[in-house]
């Protein structure tokens, strides 16, 4: 009976394999397009009979998406809208020595370190010399979550203490994060900050450099959506970020193929129906992978 159960399983598991299998023609990169009427462009796409999906944030939907939603902060929605998630956010003591704040939630984070210049930096112990200096890092910790400096010592501490033990150097952190008082802080630090584009599933970066020098990021997600146009049983998507990033992926049978014409034809048909210029179908490079397994 035991083995019965134990072929069962395996053909089971096979079958959901083997039905899950697909080909993909996918593009190298997104391309972002500029400034794009993203209202207007969904209300086609519904016009048009395309199958609408979303919001996403990257890839999940916004309650399984990890991260802070941000709230008062104009000069971050002059850039990104009033509709976005803050993922982590990195400070460089150097180029080498590094605070990560990675955010689980609106009062939960976990804080990490790396430092890249010990030897072998990815499998040697990282020992207390390691971190920054002292001082660096209490200033840091008050700014993120509004510690006094008599708590932030207390958390600096136990992490030496954790590190002393042969623990990873990271701390969690269940406290209300200060989103605005971080940017501030790397701002103060800082002479200059640009964001990157987004190319379809609405990462952008913003970066802070001072005199050249690399400081600090905030990695930031706004929603994209998905655009899909069924036809002869092969699944034609457009991913689109609100801050006109795009990118294409064609989704078919196992092993199957579509000549690159047919499919360039349907895309600059679906960006002519939803109002995305159809030359711009001409920057994307695409390419095949015969199966996900």
């Amino acid at each position: 009976m035991g083995v019965i159960l134990v072929a069962f399983l395996y053909a089971s598991f096979a079958f959901i394999l083997v039905g899950s299998d697909h080909a993909t023609y996918y593009t190298e990169e997104g391309q972002n397009l500029g400034e794009l009427n993203h209202e207007g462009i969904i209300q086609r796409a519904n016009d048009a009979g395309y199958d609408v999906q979303g919001p996403f944030y990257v890839n999940v939907k916004a309650k399984s998406a990890t991260g802070t939603y941000l709230t008062d902060m104009p000069y971050i929605e002059e850039r990104l809208g009033d509709d976005f998630l803050l993922n982590h956010a990195t400070y460089y003591e150097d180029e080498e020595t590094v605070m990560e704040i990675m955010f689980l939630d609106d009062d939960m984070a976990t804080v990490m370190f790396f430092n890249h210049i010990r030897p072998d930096p990815y499998f040697s112990p990282f020992e207390v010399e390691h971190l920054p200096q002292d001082d660096w890092i209490i200033e840091r910790l008050m700014a993120a979550f509004g510690s006094d400096r008599q708590q932030a010592e207390h958390d600096l501490e136990e992490l030496k203490n954790a590190i002393d033990s042969g623990k990873q150097p990271k701390m969690d952190i269940s406290r209300n994060i200060l989103p605005d008082a971080i940017y501030k802080d790397l701002e103060s630090m800082s002479t200059d900050s640009e964001f990157s584009l987004t190319h379809g599933e609405g990462n952008t970066m913003l970066s802070f450099y001072a005199h050249d020098l690399l400081t600090g990021r905030m990695s930031f997600v706004v929603p994209n959506q998905r655009i899909v146009h069924e036809k002869e049983g092969v699944a034609y998507t457009i991913k689109m970020d609100q801050l006109g990033g795009v990118e294409l992926e064609i989704m078919l049978s196992a092993g199957e193929h579509v000549p690159e014409e047919k499919y360039i034809d349907v895309f600059r048909e679906m960006f002519k129906n939803i109002g995305l210029p159809e030359e711009d179908i001409d920057k994307f490079r695409f390419q095949y992978s015969p199966s996900v397994w």
